[in-house]
């Protein structure tokens, strides 16, 4: 079988064909702005995770029906998106938990809610409104990680002083374990960026877009996918499917990206 894993960062299967803009030996480049170097009808199965937020959605219009031109008659897509729906149902709960009984923990989850909404949409520099929080100081740990999974256990793990940037011993040491630990390949590119002063809407690291199960749903029909389904981490139609564990955390049998709606659609 042919399996392409579209925008796969740290996140691939030597069994597949995995496409990233950072090449590695399991990895090739492409940038998905650019037609999938693949001809009509030639893939049994084409994954991407937390990728289609990051393109516009005319963009996402024309990458979906790019992957649905190369999947075979019968091919599976699988997307994985943060989940809009459950990010407000967070929020809601938060809000009216914080303001009903001033709760100071549900204040701080509904702060955090807040920019999983906002602030990778609207950031000005790297790292935005979440980096500022965490170097803050001010938010609940097992909260971040019930929310975003095993992938901010490094950045919540550092320690920045009296809540302020990085020095440059700091920054170096940053850099340092990040190229040590090619795991977290997302988390790389949101704290180098951050150490660069990278501008967040051209680098990528913006989202153009949010999604939830409605808006997926119309977008893979639209091009001509059916039978759409809402799936779980560790679900699938894809033969085999746990044995990647593409959706799985390393350190547990929960979902990498707990965040995630997890759809699959045929064509």
């Amino acid at each position: 079988m042919k399996l392409l894993n579209i925008g796969c960062g740290h996140n691939y299967h030597p069994d597949w064909i995995n496409l990233d803009l950072y090449r590695s030996q399991f990895v090739k480049y492409h940038n998905i702005k650019n037609k999938l170097p693949f001809s009509s009808d030639s893939v049994d199965v084409v994954y991407h995770s937390h990728v289609l937020e990051h393109i516009n959605k005319f963009e996402a219009e024309k990458f979906i029906a790019d992957c649905f031109r190369v999947l075979k008659p019968g091919g599976i897509i699988r997307v994985v998106i943060p989940d809009l729906e459950q990010i407000c149902l967070e929020y809601l709960s938060n809000l009216a938990k914080g303001f009903n009984s001033n709760d100071q923990s549900a204040i701080l989850n509904y702060k955090w809610n807040k920019i999983e909404l906002f602030d990778q949409i609207v950031r000005q520099k790297s790292g935005g409104e979440m980096l500022e929080t965490i170097k803050g100081g001010k938010f609940n740990k097992d909260y971040i990680l019930f929310r975003n999974g095993e992938e901010f256990k490094p950045l919540l793990n550092l320690n920045f002083p009296d809540g302020q940037s990085p020095n440059f011993s700091l920054k170096d040491k940053i850099i340092n374990f990040l190229r040590r630990d090619d795991r977290f390949s997302r988390l790389k590119r949101f704290i180098v960026g951050f150490v660069k002063k990278a501008n967040p809407q051209k680098s990528g690291e913006a989202h153009r877009w949010m999604y939830d199960k409605l808006d997926l749903k119309i977008l893979l029909a639209s091009v001509g996918f059916r039978d759409f389904k809402i799936m779980n981490y560790n679900e699938s139609g894809i033969l085999d499917w746990n044995k990647y564990a593409l959706d799985k955390a390393q350190d547990g049998d929960y979902p990498r990206k707990p965040d995630s709606l997890f759809v699959e659609a045929l064509k």
